[in-house]
């Protein structure tokens, strides 16, 4: 692949990537807010439906971003493996300009906080439509 390519590929990840993380705040708001207005006072059926279906759609939102994960990687391996390209692999990997003597790259940070800002909002929201108690903050809106 010639840098081109391979920089095209990077910037087409790079755009997946915005898709994925957009389409995610998407569905999480809406999510939440179903969740306020009607699932909190909804049959355990309905929650657990809603659920359902959000965890279908939260997973293949993940499949998609490993997908696009692993063509990142791939590509900035094949980028390292340039001649001379213009800009290095490692500044690719490590874009703020931060020598923190870290064992991993800032890009496996992000990926890494990405995945556990995921899990954490999905275990909140299990938490949100089994657990909380829904009624208290119907007495809250009555006053």
């Amino acid at each position: 692949m010639s840098e081109a390519e391979i920089l095209d590929g990077l910037f087409n990840a790079l755009q997946a990537i915005i898709s994925v993380v957009s389409l995610f705040f998407v569905i999480v708001s809406g999510y939440i807010a179903a969740l306020y207005f009607f699932f909190g006072r909804s049959s355990f059926f309905l929650r657990t439906l809603a659920f359902s279906l959000l965890s279908i759609g939260l997973v293949f939102l993940g499949g998609t971003a490993l997908v696009v994960q692993t063509m990142q990687d791939r590509l900035l391996s094949a980028w390292g493996q340039l001649p001379s390209p213009v800009i290095s692999a490692v500044d690719l990997r490590n874009p703020l300009p931060i020598e923190a003597g870290m064992a991993f790259t800032q890009q496996e940070l992000g990926v890494a906080i990405g995945w556990a800002v995921g899990v954490t909002v999905y275990i909140a929201l299990a938490y949100l439509t089994f657990v909380h108690d829904w009624s208290k903050n119907a007495t809250l809106d009555a006053t």
